[in-house]
């Protein structure tokens, strides 16, 4: 057996092997007289198939059996032999598969870096000082009330802040786009979650109230077929009241919510 190993990067090794064509034959051989014994083919006892009928119709199979478990094996012999440290599964193909012919292989991988450990003498280390206000601390118990606030139903106009249940579906002109309906969906006003000049135009809606919203989105949108343009929202009452229900695309329901203290 021929080994050869490149480096092709400071990870990488990539590994070339070459095995002696007697050896793969012999090892198909050995194997296809094994199998002789027990095939069973029409016109023939078991046992007494010629060898040349078995070659015709199993070599191919066979070899490709042998190959693959020399290939395996003897790749283990190489990074044994070359004291490589593989970090992972090989790729492993061969170059060179004829009968007749020395088998050739090559197997690329991956192998853990040589980390040297420098010495620490005369090395600077900053401690960094962290000083926390009482600023910071009123502002982390802010983020957890608000994280942690109840809502409450009022009876009125939604303001910013509010939390408003709503159903909508967007148009691009009278074309209703993809991706842009909900139902059910809970926003709060003024959290920036939505395009912006959608939710300051939900201020002041009321439960039943007919409304219209026409935003622009952003140049850089990630929806490259949205990017720019000018949508309109259309808001109507609860299903049932006002207009044809089955228009309403976008509806402001009467439980808007305000946070509770």
């Amino acid at each position: 057996m021929q080994v050869s190993v490149d480096t092709t990067s400071q990870i990488e090794r990539r590994i070339t092997v070459q095995v002696p064509a007697a050896e793969i034959d012999e090892a198909v051989n050995a194997r296809l007289k094994d199998a002789a014994k027990n095939v069973r083919m029409d016109g023939f006892r078991r046992g007494k198939v010629p060898m040349s009928v078995i070659r015709q119709r199993y070599g191919s199979d066979v070899r490709n059996e042998v190959v693959g478990e020399v290939m395996r094996e003897r790749y283990v012999r190489a990074i044994s032999e070359h004291e490589l440290n593989p970090a992972g599964f090989p790729q492993i193909e061969p170059t060179v598969n004829e009968a007749g012919k020395d088998l050739e292989f090559v197997a690329t991988l991956e192998v853990y870096p040589e980390v040297e450990l420098a010495p620490i003498e005369g090395t600077e280390v900053e401690r960094p000082v962290v000083e926390v206000t009482e600023a910071d601390v009123d502002e982390m118990i802010d983020t957890l009330r608000k994280q942690n606030a109840a809502w409450e139903a009022v009876e009125r106009a939604a303001e910013d802040g509010d939390q408003v249940t709503i159903d909508f579906q967007g148009f691009l002109g009278d074309e209703p786009f993809e991706g842009g309906s909900a139902e059910g969906h809970d926003l709060v006003i003024g959290s920036g979650s939505f395009i912006p000049g959608f939710e300051e135009q939900l201020i002041g809606a009321q439960a039943g109230e007919e409304k219209e919203i026409k935003v622009t989105f952003p140049e850089d949108y990630q929806a490259e077929n949205l990017a720019g343009q000018e949508a309109t929202f259309k808001v109507t009452g609860p299903r049932g009241e006002g207009p044809d229900p089955a228009r309403g695309r976008c509806r402001v329901r009467p439980e808007v919510r305000r946070r509770g203290r």
